[in-house]
């Protein structure tokens, strides 16, 4: 049997919120931001170590270039992933000024956005507390993304809670 292709749920949803949000600007999809880090006390890294700093976190959903601001966005789905992303906002808002590619753009403001599809009071106050707006958006897909998800979220994560459901 084939295995069904994986669907990017995050990045059909930042996609839909950005064509939206941002009609008429500049958006770059799934942007690497910074350059290939150097260490700043400790002698050259080794392969290992370089392949460590190649993670998924230099990566930002979106980056929006507007006419007088530049927009970092990133966007979760899940709730447990809503406070991972104000650490993220915050990196990638710091590594913006440092990717050549956004170099021409460096008068320019740089602002975060985390886009969550329902309002999370308690985040959006540290959110604001440290400069990054808040978006509350549901996606056309949301009840399909829903029944997606349910399967998985209704199944134990670990085989000992499994049988303690099973009554064992």
């Amino acid at each position: 049997m084939e295995r069904a292709k994986r669907r990017e749920w995050e990045a059909e949803y930042v996609s839909e919120y950005c064509s939206q949000a941002f009609k008429g600007l500049t958006v770059i999809y799934h942007c690497r931001l910074g350059t290939w880090p150097t260490p700043l006390t400790a002698p050259e890294l080794s392969p290992e170590e370089q392949a460590m700093l190649k993670v998924r976190m230099r990566w930002a959903d979106a980056v929006v270039i507007g006419p007088k601001t530049i927009t970092v966005v990133e966007g979760k789905l899940r709730a447990s992933e809503f406070l991972k992303a104000l650490g993220e906002l915050q990196l990638y808002m710091h590594l913006v000024r440092h990717t050549p590619e956004f170099a021409k753009f460096k008068d320019r403001a740089v602002a975060g956005r985390l886009v969550i599809p329902f309002e999370d009071p308690a985040l959006m106050l540290i959110a604001r507390q440290q400069g990054i707006d808040v978006a509350v958006y549901k996606p056309t897909f949301w009840n399909e993304y829903l029944a997606a998800i349910q399967p998985r979220q209704a199944r134990p994560i670990r085989p000992e809670e499994a049988k303690l459901l099973e009554g064992h």
